[in-house]
């Protein structure tokens, strides 16, 4: 009987210990990363894998909530540049609607940057983003770039 206890035990504590593990590794994500933009396209790639020929990034992500007792949701924006044939297909795919009052709360301080032109396609949005995020993605036609704000 208590070999049985020792036995059980060990294998939750193992259990646990996987889990937090695990949790930390595939989300990735420093949790004092708010002010600070990064520009690695992978993790990109991996939490959007239909977007092709990604060519340059800027994005910023948080944990949200306490990542101490178990993986917690994480929030994600930013800016995406595609190659420029494929943006074109894109924006000739979908059936894209103007947005006058998109104010993007991530900001890039880039020179030789036209104003900013959003549109939205929901059909688009719910392509390029599975379906454990939340959130939109948003085409800028004049700077030839997407900016996403999702949470998962």
């Amino acid at each position: 009987m208590n070999r049985k206890k020792i036995i059980i035990t060990t294998l939750l504590l193992i259990t646990v210990v996987s889990t937090v593990v695990i949790g930390y590794f595939t989300f990735n994500i420093d949790s004092g990363s708010e002010s600070q933009n990064k520009t690695e396209i992978q993790p990109v790639i991996d939490r959007f894998p239909r977007l092709e020929k990604i060519e340059k990034v800027y994005w910023q992500a948080e944990v949200i909530g306490d990542q101490n007792f178990d993986p917690s949701s994480y929030w994600m924006k930013g800016y995406i540049y595609l190659d420029k044939v494929i943006m074109e297909s894109i924006e000739n795919s979908y059936n894209w609607q103007d947005l006058n009052n998109l104010k993007p709360s991530f900001h890039l301080d880039i020179e030789q940057e036209q104003e900013s032109q959003w549109l939205f396609s929901e059909d688009f949005n719910s392509y390029i983003k599975p379906s454990n995020f939340v959130g939109n993605f948003y085409l800028d036609v004049n700077n030839e770039r997407f900016y996403f704000e999702v949470e998962e």
